[in-house]
C-alpha cells in the first residue's frame, strides 16, 4: 500500500512519536489528520506543520470524537496513550485510553471502512524476559498495568482482524528516544541526557549491567510506516528496536563523552534509590538488594529478524549518532550554545 494521497489519522499525533509520524507522512504526500486531547501531547510539537494538518481536539475514550476524526480515512496509526503516567500506578486512564480508546479506534475503523490500523504496543508486554534477544514468540507476561493494557490492545487488534477482516498490526516499541521526547520520560537515556546538560551526576542504580535496547525516533517512524504499508498483516506483531543492547553503565559513558563535559558518573547511594518497601505498590520483578531498596535488574534487547524479513525494516541510526542528535536538540531547546 502506498501512502501518497492516502488520508491517515494519527491518534496522539501531538505526542513524541506521533508528531514525528505526522511529519514523515506529510513528506510521503499523505493527507494527515490528528486526534489528540493535548493532555500530554503538545501543539508546539506540530507548530512547524500545523497548517498542513487537520487537527481534532478530542479523547479516544469518547467514541463520537474518534468517529468524527476518522471519517474518510484509509489508515489509522494509533499512538494515543497517557504516556508519563506511573508504570506502577493504579491509573484508570490506562483502561480509558489503552482499552476503551483502542476498542473505539477499531470499532470506528470497521464502521468507516478503514483499510489498515497500526497499533502502538510496547516491549512491556513481555514482562521479565526469559531470554535475550526477545523475539515475538517470547511468552507474554506483563507485570505492570502499562504492559497489561498494551497486551489487551494487541488482543483487540487480533480479534477485529479475525472477526471483521480489519487489517491490523501491533508494533512493540523498545525505548524510543530523540528530539521532542517527553520531559517526564523516566528512562535512563532521558535521565542521563537531562542531567548531563544540567551538570548533575549520572546516577547508576545497581551495578549498571542492566541491558536496554534504545531505538532512535527516525527508525521507529520508519518501522511504523513500513507496517502501515504492509498488507494482510491481520493482527501480526513486530518488535521495533535497534536490535542491539547496551548496558546502563556503558550508556552513561557514551552520554558523558558526547556531551563533552566533565560529567560525573557514580553509583547511587542507598537514600537516592527510587523504590523502597514504603511504596504503596511493591514492584514485583525488581530485585531487592540493598536494605529496603529495590533495583530494576531487567534486561531487554530485541530480536528484529521478523520485522527485517517481513517489513524490510533496517534501523540505521546507531546509538552514538542518536545521542548526538538528541543532545543538539536539547541544547537548542534549553538555549545552550552548540
Amino acid at each position: 500500500m502506498r501512502l501518497d494521497r492516502k488520508r491517515v489519522l494519527v491518534t496522539g499525533g501531538a505526542g513524541f512519536i506521533g508528531s514525528h509520524i505526522c511529519e514523515r507522512l506529510l513528506k510521503e504526500e499523505a493527507e494527515v489528520v490528528v486526534l489528540d486531547d493535548f493532555s500530554t501531547g503538545k501543539l508546539t510539537n506540530l507548530e512547524h506543520i500545523k497548517e498542513d494538518l487537520k487537527i481534532f481536539k478530542g479523547k479516544i475514550e469518547n467514541y463520537n470524537d474518534v468517529s468524527e476524526a476518522i471519517k474518510g480515512c484509509d489508515i489509522v496509526i494509533h499512538e494515543a496513550f497517557p504516556y508519563g503516567k506511573s508504570g506502577m500506578g493504579l491509573e484508570e486512564q490506562y483502561i480509558e485510553d489503552g482499552v476503551i480508546g483502542t476498542f473505539n479506534v477499531l470499532k470506528a475503523s470497521v464502521k468507516n471502512d478503514v483499510k489498515k490500523v497500526v497499533n502502538a504496543s510496547s516491549v512491556a508486554v513481555y514482562g521479565i524476559p526469559k531470554y535475550l534477544p526477545i523475539n515475538e514468540r517470547h511468552p507474554i507476561n506483563p507485570f505492570l498495568p502499562y504492559g497489561a493494557t498494551k497486551h489487551v490492545g494487541e488482543l483487540y487488534c487480533k480479534t477485529f482482524s479475525k472477526l471483521y477482516g480489519l487489517d491490523t498490526v501491533s508494533l512493540r516499541y523498545f525505548y524510543v528516544y530523540g528530539a521532542r521526547y517527553a520531559q517526564f520520560d523516566h528512562s535512563a537515556m532521558v535521565n542521563f541526557l537531562n542531567r548531563s546538560l544540567e551538570d548533575k551526576p549520572l546516577l547508576i542504580y545497581g551495578d549498571g549491567s542492566q541491558i536496554r535496547d534504545y531505538t532512535y525516533i527516525d527508525d521507529a517512524v520508519e518501522g511504523t510506516l513500513l507496517a502501515a504499508m504492509k498488507e494482510n498483516t491481520l493482527g501480526a506483531t513486530y518488535n521495533i528496536s535497534y536490535g542491539e543492547g547496551i548496558t546502563i553503565l556503558e550508556l552513561a559513558k557514551k552520554v558523558a563523552k558526547i556531551v563533552g563535559k566533565d560529567v560525573e558518573i557514580r553509583f547511587a547511594e542507598i537514600q537516592e534509590y527510587r523504590y523502597s518497601d514504603e511504596c504503596c505498590i511493591v514492584p514485583v520483578g525488581l530485585t531487592k538488594k540493598l536494605d529496603d531498596k529495590w533495583i530494576d535488574e531487567r534486561n531487554y534487547a530485541g530480536d528484529i529478524s521478523k520485522a527485517k524479513k517481513e517489513l524490510n525494516y533496517n534501523p540505521k541510526v546507531r546509538i552514538e549518532e542518536g545521542i548526538k542528535r538528541t543532545v543538539e536538540w536539547l541544547k537548542f531547546l534549553k538555549g545552550i550554545e552548540i
